[in-house]
């Protein structure tokens, strides 16, 4: 007979963090299943993941026990969970499609992503690179450490950046995300200290705490545009806070997106960044420079300066990786991204990285070596697009939601709004009976902070902006009405 595989079981008190202030007025079984579907529609809770027995999940929540069986028993009857002998209640993986936020009409609105559109002229660059290339079909078709003519090509761009760099010194991965989990697993053990910001980007997080690492925080200000004539003083960063939290804390690998982060948009300034690399490197941290974004400038286009080259003493160059990702500028599709760092490291990583996959396509690499051919055009048409809908984000906050206060980006692809009250996760769950896909503020920090805001991206086109502006002001309404106590939103299904 086959082994029969338990499901791992989801303590009720990690749950209890995981679902932070999810109780307001009104149907409280029907918020707690629609709280539950929230978590696992954005990754926290995986599929065949056995959820809390009834009675100890009752008396974590301080609720009655018939209040979680009516939400399990909701869970079932939407197909978020089922029930499994031995198990209890495990949550089933999802078998839905999403079409997207570029399939045309307008229905659904996912702002879960922060990805834009392909680039306009990537059909053309396709067509071109098969003509040029033909001899790429007659190749393995996949390696660790990339083409020598696209590690060349990033290195010289690093170079022209004002960051000189070899191209010993560049691993091509199947992404950023890989980059970064590919880094944490080489280089974090169980109980060794990390460091990130805080909010920040969720998969950094998830992958420096899937090596049992300890993870500290960096906080990061909001920045808030309705103060934007201070606000660009200190980038919205506490330096000797910062500062303090990074010596105190001595991590072996700290986590940063220096250049438009994600999700504020702002950028650290320059001084803090010299003086960052000197505390972390200097204490003998690692230290990822997530670069994803960071050529993705709001106004004119401009060139960054890596931020390794704010190192003040050279050998500290050598304690940071530089991920960096055509994710965002070209397409989400074209999963090709790239490490900058020491040759001993990027041997290191390589070596890891066999363990886990076989390495990035050929022809993916050879359409990325087209696009660096031709890069600044494409940063320049980007960044007239995201400029556009930025605007136009904004001023629709201003006209519909003049209460939140958005972050002063600089760049990027969202914003961090601060929505005044600690209800982000029951505004998601009101979202998404509007066919609105909203991740609450919480997916960016760690479980229960951030109740008082939401990541809110402008990578889609004006008109979905507009619209997705135009449901957030009827969730809200129904959202603070129900936390007044008058009324609640009758939760039905989550939107997948």
């Amino acid at each position: 007979m086959p082994e029969m595989r338990t499901a791992q079981r989801l303590s009720a008190r990690r749950l209890a963090d995981l679902l932070g202030r999810w109780r307001g007025a009104g149907h409280g079984y029907r918020e707690l299943a629609e709280s539950v579907s929230l978590l696992v529609r954005d990754g926290r809770i995986v599929p065949g993941m056995s959820l809390p027995a009834e009675r100890p999940l009752s008396e974590t929540l301080g609720v009655s026990r018939t209040t979680v069986a009516a939400a399990y028993q909701r869970l079932r009857e939407s197909g978020v969970v089922h029930s499994r002998r031995g198990s209890g209640t495990v949550v089933r993986g999802s078998g839905s499609t999403r079409e997207g936020l570029w399939s045309g009409a307008i229905s659904g609105i996912d702002l879960s992503s922060a990805c834009p559109e392909p680039w306009s002229g990537l059909a053309a660059l396709n067509a071109r690179a098969a003509a040029e290339h033909a001899g790429a079909f007659k190749l393995i078709g996949y390696d660790t450490l990339g083409l020598p003519e696209l590690r060349a090509a990033i290195a010289e761009r690093y170079s022209a950046r004002g960051l000189p760099t070899s191209p010993e010194q560049i691993m091509v991965t199947l992404g950023a995300q890989h980059a970064i989990f590919l880094i944490a697993r080489t280089l974090l053990r169980r109980g060794d200290r990390s460091l990130i910001e805080s909010p920040s980007y969720p998969h950094a997080r998830e992958a420096l705490a899937s090596t049992g690492a300890l993870v500290a925080e960096l906080p990061v200000s909001a920045g808030s545009a309705a103060g934007a004539g201070s606000a660009q003083e200190d980038g919205g960063y506490d330096a000797s806070g910062l500062l303090e939290i990074a010596e105190r804390t001595t991590p072996k690998l700290a986590y940063l997106i220096p250049d438009h982060h994600n999700p504020t948009g702002l950028r650290m300034p320059d001084g803090l960044k010299s003086s960052l690399i000197t505390a972390l490197a200097g204490a003998g941290a690692y230290v990822i420079a997530d670069e994803t974004t960071a050529e993705l400038s709001l106004g004119e286009s401009a060139r960054i300066t890596p931020f390794a080259a704010h190192a003040e003493q050279r050998h500290h160059q050598d304690a940071i990786l530089t991920v960096g990702s055509l994710g965002k500028t070209v397409w989400g599709g074209l999963r090709v991204g790239w490490i900058r760092a020491a040759p001993e490291l990027i041997g290191r990583l390589e070596a890891a990285r066999r363990i886990g996959d076989l390495g990035t396509g050929t022809w993916e690499q050879v359409l990325a070596l087209h696009a660096l051919n031709q890069y600044d055009d494409i940063l320049a048409e980007r960044a007239q697009q995201l400029t556009a809908r930025h605007r136009v984000l904004v001023a629709g906050l201003a006209e519909r939601l003049p209460e939140w206060r958005p972050s002063s980006a600089v760049g990027g692809v969202c914003i961090w709004v601060d929505i005044g009250e600690r209800v982000s996760s029951r505004l998601s769950r009101a979202a998404a009976e509007l066919d609105l896909h909203l991740p609450p503020g919480p997916r960016f920090g760690s479980p229960g902070t951030f109740e008082r805001y939401v990541r809110l991206p402008f990578s889609a086109p004006e008109a979905t902006l507009a619209e997705a502006v135009r449901r957030l002001d009827q969730a809200w309404r129904s959202t603070t009405v129900g936390a007044g106590g008058t009324a609640a939103p009758v939760l039905t299904g989550a939107v997948i």
